[in-house]
């Protein structure tokens, strides 16, 4: 069977077409749970069809009948995709996040001879979490750590943030720098795509310990220690979890 030119730098154009979309499903999936699942079902069914046209002029059945092959064959390949995005997903869908801790980490303690060297006497704790979204749609959330001790203190610490307010060198600026390469830590806010979980590092700036104390000996002062899943516009609990001890 021979090809035109014309067949040939279409098929390759569709096939690339459908390429394209699929990666952008798999990497952005985030800033795609942020649209409307309509919009969802048409992307989708753009790289369906993408690779229906690249395959057309291998077949035989259809061949000089693109209006057939439209008909018989693209058009009935499109419903799965609508099905998919309009129907089960509505259905089966839940409600808020599910989160926990999987690892506890330190990179710097005081005490400790830490991993990396920052300049600052602060614990650097790098929990990896998992979060699930539940829901049809892409949610961001800061996360934070509570610990209270045996007479009722809270402190309450923030994860490293993407954006830092302000030009100056500070902690919280020069740990985002030194990790902001590698692609294990994610930082507030995390943007969670719908219906998937998120496993990362987060980064905690212990900054107010008393001199000389340890993150370890904090932790064994505490009679409870929790993780917070807030929403950025707000500040309201999403959802909390149990910070595993180190």
């Amino acid at each position: 069977m021979r090809l035109g030119l014309l067949q040939v730098v279409t098929s390759v154009g569709a096939l690339l077409v459908a390429i394209f979309v699929i990666i952008q499903f798999a990497s952005e999936a985030a800033r795609i749970g942020s649209e409307p699942l309509l919009i969802r079902g048409l992307l989708l069914n753009l790289a369906v069809l993408g690779a229906l046209v690249a395959v057309y002029p291998l077949n035989p059945l259809f061949k000089k009948r693109p209006g057939a092959y439209a008909a018989a064959v693209c058009l009935p390949a499109t419903l799965p995709a609508f099905i998919y995005f309009l129907v089960f997903l509505p259905l089966t869908a839940g409600a808020g996040l599910s989160a926990q801790q999987l690892q506890s980490q330190l990179i710097t303690d005081n005490s400790s001879n830490g991993i990396i060297e920052v300049g600052f006497a602060y614990p650097i704790f790098t929990p990896t979490i998992s979060v699930t979204n539940r829901e049809l749609f892409t949610r961001q959330v800061n996360v934070f750590l509570l610990m209270t001790d045996a007479d009722g203190e809270n402190s309450l610490y923030r994860a490293v943030r993407t954006v830092i307010p302000g030009s100056g060198l500070n902690v919280e600026a020069t740990v985002r720098g030194m990790l902001s390469q590698n692609g294990d830590y994610l930082f507030n806010p995390l943007n969670l795509p719908p219906q998937r979980a998120v496993v990362s590092k987060v980064v905690f700036v212990i900054s107010n310990l008393d001199e000389g104390t340890s993150f370890s000996e904090a932790m064994e002062r505490t009679v409870q220690a929790e993780f917070e899943l807030r929403d950025p516009a707000n500040g309201a609990i999403l959802s909390t979890f149990p910070l595993q001890r180190i």
